[in-house]
C-alpha cells in the first residue's frame, strides 16, 4: 500500500504566494497557483498516495485547514512557508506536528534557503527542506538517506542535522507533467486572462541573468524537455483550461529553443492564450510576432527604474531606450505590456522616484506593478545590506507588496552629480511607502488611461477582472 503524502499550502489572513523561492502578497485580487507543489506532484505520483490541500485558493481558514489534513492523515506533507507569512505559518505548523505527531514534515520556502540548518532550531517541526524542486533529490531522500544529499537538509534519527549543498545547476530540467487534476483550478484568479481559468507553467527554472534584488538569479538556469511541456498544455486543455501564465522568468532568452516552442504551439495548433515575462534587451520584432502568432496576448517586463545608475548598480543592465523601443515594437504587433517597477532601492532620493513614476507614463504601458525594494533571501542585494548593517538577520517577515521597507533609510549619502560629488540625504522609509502609493494611483487614474483601458476590453470575463482588480488595487 501506498504511503499517504499531503502537498500543503497553508492558510494565511492574506493570498500569500509562498512559492518558487520569489515570495509577496497578491496587491489585488489575483492568484497564481504553487508551483513547487504542482510540479512536485508529478514527480511524486507514481510513488505515494497524493493529495493536495491549497489552503489559500481554497479560502480555507486555520481550524478547516487543521481538520481536512486530519481526515486525510498522511504519513508526509510537503509545506510551503515563506517571509511574508511567517508569522502565520509557524504557529500554524506547530498545530499540525501536535495534531499528528508521527507524520513527517518537509518544507520548502525562500525562508529555508537562507537560514539553512537554523531553521531545524527555529521551527521544531521540521524534519526536512528542499532547496531545488526541479529535481529528483526530494526522492532520493525519501528513499531513507544514510549521507549528504544536493538540496536537501534533514534531522537524522540521532538528532543530528545532514546538511546538503545547495546545488541548482544548468543544461536540462526533468520536470514530469504534473497532478493537475488534484488543484483547485477554478479557484486561481489570474488579472491578464481572456479566457477565464487558467494554469501557470513552466518551461524551463530559474534565470540566467544576474539581477541582484532577484533570488531568481541564484537558483542556475535549466530547460524543461519539450515534448513533456506540450504534453503537459494538452493534459490541461483536457481539463478545460485554454488560458496559461507561462512564468519563466525571461521568455524568448534562448531564442533557437523558444521558437522551437512557438512552432510546435502553431504546428500543432493547441489554441491556446497566454502571458509571459520577458526583458527588454531579449525581445525583437521577429521573436514578438511569432510570440503573438501562437496566442500570446500579454508581456511582463522588469523595468525596475528610470534611473541607468541604479539599473547597473543592481545588474539588471537595461537602458532606458531599450524601453521604449522593446514597448514601441509590442504595440505595433498589438501585445499587450506590463511594467513592474521597484520602489526606494538604496541610493534613491524623492526627485529620482518621482521620474520613474513619470517614466511609467510615458512608456505607453497598458498595466503597471509598483513594488517595494525588499532584501528578499537568498539575494545578493540582501547580502550587501547585511554587511552594511542596513536590514538586521532576525527580521523573517517582509513583503514588497503593500508594506513598508524593511531596511534602515534615511541616511545621508555622497552622490556624484555633473562630475562633482555632494551629499544626498535619502527619504525616509514611511515616505517610500507613501510614493508606491502615489505611484499607482498616477498610473491608473489617468483619464486618457481610463478611456483606453475601457476600449481595450475584449471579453465579458475581462470586463469582469479589470472591475474587481483596479477596485482593489486602488482602494484594498
Amino acid at each position: 500500500m501506498k504511503k499517504k503524502f499531503l502537498l500543503l499550502n497553508p492558510p494565511g489572513t492574506k493570498k500569500y504566494f509562498r512559492d518558487y523561492y520569489c515570495t509577496c502578497v497578491s496587491k489585488a485580487k489575483y492568484y497564481y497557483h504553487p508551483l513547487d507543489l504542482v510540479y512536485i506532484s508529478g514527480r511524486l505520483d507514481k510513488h505515494y498516495e497524493l493529495s493536495v490541500i491549497d489552503a489559500i485558493a481554497e479560502e480555507l481558514n486555520a481550524e478547516s485547514t487543521l481538520e481536512k489534513i486530519k481526515e486525510f492523515n498522511p504519513q508526509i506533507i510537503f509545506f510551503l512557508i515563506s517571509s511574508p507569512s511567517y508569522e502565520e505559518d509557524v504557529p500554524f505548523l506547530t498545530q499540525v506536528k501536535e495534531a499528528l505527531p508521527k507524520t513527517q514534515l518537509i518544507g520548502s520556502s525562500d525562508v529555508y534557503r537562507e537560514v539553512r540548518e537554523k531553521a531545524f532550531v527555529l521551527h521544531p517541526f521540521l524534519d526536512a527542506i528542499l532547496l531545488d524542486f526541479s529535481t529528483d533529490d526530494l526522492l532520493n531522500y525519501l528513499k531513507k538517506p544514510k549521507g549528504l544529499i544536493d538540496n536537501v537538509l534533514y534531522r537524522a534519527k540521532d538528532g543530528t542535522i545532514v546538511a546538503g549543498a545547495e546545488k541548482h545547476g544548468y543544461g536540462a530540467a526533468d520536470m514530469p507533467i504534473p497532478r493537475w487534476d488534484l488543484f483547485p483550478l477554478k479557484r486561481y484568479i489570474f488579472p491578464f486572462s481572456r479566457r477565464g481559468h487558467y494554469a501557470t507553467i513552466l518551461t524551463d527554472f530559474g534565470c540566467p541573468f544576474t539581477c541582484t534584488f532577484c533570488p531568481m538569479s541564484t537558483i542556475g538556469f535549466k530547460l524543461r524537455d519539450l515534448d513533456t511541456v506540450i504534453k503537459e498544455v494538452k493534459l490541461l486543455q483536457k481539463l478545460g483550461i485554454n488560458e496559461f501564465f507561462i512564468r519563466d522568468q525571461t521568455f524568448g532568452v534562448n531564442k533557437p529553443r523558444s521558437y522551437q516552442l512557438l512552432e510546435r504551439i502553431q504546428k500543432e495548433k493547441l489554441n491556446i492564450s497566454w502571458t509571459c515575462f520577458s526583458r527588454v534587451d531579449v525581445v525583437d520584432e521577429k521573436l514578438l510576432k511569432t510570440m503573438k502568432d501562437a496566442g500570446c496576448h500579454t508581456i511582463m517586463f522588469g523595468i525596475e527604474t528610470s534611473n541607468e545608475e541604479l539599473l547597473k548598480t543592481y545588474k539588471k543592465n537595461i537602458k532606458v531606450k531599450q524601453m521604449f523601443d522593446a514597448l514601441a515594437l509590442c504595440q505595433k504587433v498589438d501585445l499587450r505590456t506590463v511594467g513592474t517597477f521597484i520602489i526606494g532601492l538604496p541610493g534613491e532620493t524623492k526627485e529620482s522616484i518621482e521620474k520613474t513614476i513619470a517614466l511609467s507614463t510615458q512608456l505607453g504601458l497598458d498595466y503597471a506593478s509598483f513594488n517595494i525594494a525588499t532584501p528578499r533571501f537568498g539575494t545578493t542585494f540582501r547580502k550587501d545590506l547585511l554587511e552594511k548593517g542596513l536590514v538586521q538577520e532576525k527580521v523573517m517577515r517582509m513583503d514588497s507588496a503593500k508594506s513598508k521597507p524593511v531596511f534602515k533609510n534615511n541616511r545621508t549619502f555622497v552622490q556624484n552629480s555633473g562630475g562633482k560629488p555632494h551629499r544626498v540625504k535619502e527619504i525616509s522609509n514611511e515616505e517610500i511607502f507613501q510614493l508606491q502609493r502615489t505611484a499607482i494611483r498616477t498610473f491608473y487614474m489617468r483619464p486618457r488611461y481610463l478611456l483606453k483601458r475601457i476600449v481595450s476590453i475584449k471579453t465579458p470575463h475581462e470586463l469582469k477582472e479589470h472591475l474587481s482588480e483596479g477596485l482593489s488595487l486602488l482602494f484594498d
